[in-house]
């Protein structure tokens, strides 16, 4: 029986956002399209090596000041700097990625990840709906944090 993959990338991201940034969630079944009605900033990270492809992700952007403060250990009076929120947003992904792919590819499988990309909502959403209509097999996690919604999508080629 094969990997599931929105399963591991739903546990992978949950938890990682525990670790790195102190940010709780949990699955969730939602509308998956109502996450493009809210502010979303939108992260991707290529990989390459035994096997190849992307990760997506969409959150609501009232998160990232939450996840960056979190991260860099600012008090909470202090506000992020946008830059600061889109690097912790890449970070955070990049972590994502890091520990999904041995899970995936096994521990000794050796993958090259690009340096992940910020995109905003409408052009995440376009990513998003290419990867789903060209990719029916790819996994996808919907989480629920305090201040919105987390959508992962994860597109593994196994050839």
């Amino acid at each position: 029986m094969g990997l599931n993959y929105s399963q591991l990338l739903s546990e992978v991201a949950a938890e990682t956002l525990e670790q790195l940034a102190f940010i709780f969630s949990f699955s969730d079944d939602p509308d998956e399209n109502a996450i493009w009605n809210e502010n979303v900033t939108g992260c991707q990270v290529t990989f390459s090596g035994p096997h190849q492809g992307e990760i997506l992700l969409a959150i609501n952007s009232a998160v990232l000041p939450e996840l960056a403060a979190n991260m860099l250990g600012i008090d909470d009076d202090e506000e992020p700097s946008l830059e600061h929120q889109e690097d912790a947003l890449r970070e955070a992904l990049n972590v994502i990625c890091g520990n999904l792919l041995p899970k995936i590819g096994g521990v000794e499988a050796v993958f090259d990840i690009s340096a992940p990309a910020i995109h905003p909502g409408a052009a995440m959403q376009s990513k998003v709906e290419a990867l789903k209509s060209t990719h029916t097999d790819c996994g996808a996690a919907f989480l629920s944090l305090d201040d919105g919604e987390c959508h992962i999508y994860l597109r593994y080629d196994n050839r």
